[in-house]
């Protein structure tokens, strides 16, 4: 179960429009020599970007479910930008 301050974060609308934005991105950068899927790559720089920019939803360095979710919501995410922008 979250607490209050992990329910804070999952809410925090800027992390999703920078998911989404990153998926987009990611997926749209030229990939010639890779055998990356512009919807994998969207979701790799989603994932990682909102990490290092906002962190994860909870405090600590321990594994917990909010860790998962976070992963799990955040990929998907990068994955609808990246998809947005392939079928454009």
């Amino acid at each position: 179960m979250m607490n209050k301050k992990e329910l804070q974060n999952f809410l925090d609308g800027k992390r999703h429009i920078l998911a989404i934005a990153s998926g987009i991105l990611g997926g749209s950068i030229p990939n010639n020599k890779s055998n990356i899927s512009p919807i994998l790559a969207g979701a790799i720089f989603a994932g990682l970007i909102v990490k290092i920019i906002y962190g994860d939803y909870d405090i600590g360095y321990k594994w917990t479910y909010s860790d998962i979710l976070f992963w799990i919501i955040t990929i998907f995410e990068g994955i609808i930008g990246a998809f947005i922008i392939s079928s454009i």
